[in-house]
């Protein structure tokens, strides 16, 4: 859905260990820091390829310990990296196993911030709504919905009732996530302080991919969204 490439702006990915939390794979970037500040990244169906690893690098870098969640340890890698065959394992994934799995790790790990892409989005979503006090942030979400053989709910049904802060960066010209779903996500976050939409003029999905764009304004947009999610974590 977002990210098959990885700007030259975003660090080379680091050194990382393979980890596993009741059933849940991560990779661990944190470079043995102490730091309170402990970070997961939830990808989107695309998995843990180059891109969230330089991310996870990136947050790491900050002095933080850092996660990259692998949403698809018992599925295996993707044969190819095209979309069809991303959709194909992501259709065998069991969202509701797979979010309960996120917060007992969050629980376990003493996580303090998460920040989801996409799919991962949706998951952030769902830990709103279940009130898991950490740092929330969202990039280009479905709040519509995904479809799922154990789907969770579309967060549209409850996002006017939302408690607990969460952060949304999205592209106004969002076509994959719906430009009227854009619209209706912007304007329940005017009546709800606790669901923060920043919304990028001109900006489509994926479009922190942007920061190497020769486009003055989309570029502005992806280091924008970028500041704004570094400092939404700590």
């Amino acid at each position: 859905m977002c990210h098959d490439t990885t700007p030259s702006s975003l660090p080379t990915p680091g050194k990382y260990q393979l980890r596993h939390s009741q059933g849940l794979k991560y990779w661990d970037f944190s470079n043995n820091t102490d730091s309170d500040v402990r970070v997961a990244l939830l990808t989107d169906i695309y998995g843990c390829n180059e891109f969230y690893q330089s991310m996870s690098t990136l947050f790491a870098a900050q002095g933080w310990q850092s996660h990259l969640i692998d949403l698809f340890s018992d599925l295996g890698e993707l044969p190819e990296a095209t979309r069809d065959a991303a959709f194909e394992r992501r259709h065998k994934l069991h969202d509701k196993k797979t979010y309960n799995l996120i917060a007992q790790y969050i629980l376990d790990n003493k996580i303090t911030a998460v920040v989801g892409f996409c799919l991962g989005g949706n998951f952030v979503f769902e830990l709103a709504r279940r009130n898991v006090k950490v740092n929330l942030i969202a990039y280009y979400p479905f709040p519509a919905g995904l479809p799922n053989q154990d789907g969770l709910d579309p967060a549209f049904s409850y996002l006017e009732q939302l408690q607990t802060d969460v952060t949304v960066l999205i592209g106004d010209d969002d076509d994959r996530v719906g430009l009227d779903n854009v619209t209706t996500l912007k304007k329940i976050s005017e009546s709800n302080a606790a669901l923060s939409v920043k919304a990028y003029p001109g900006s489509k999905h994926g479009f922190l991919e942007d920061l190497d764009s020769a486009d003055p304004r989309l570029k502005h947009n992806a280091e924008d969204s970028l500041a704004t999610c570094l400092d939404s974590i700590s």
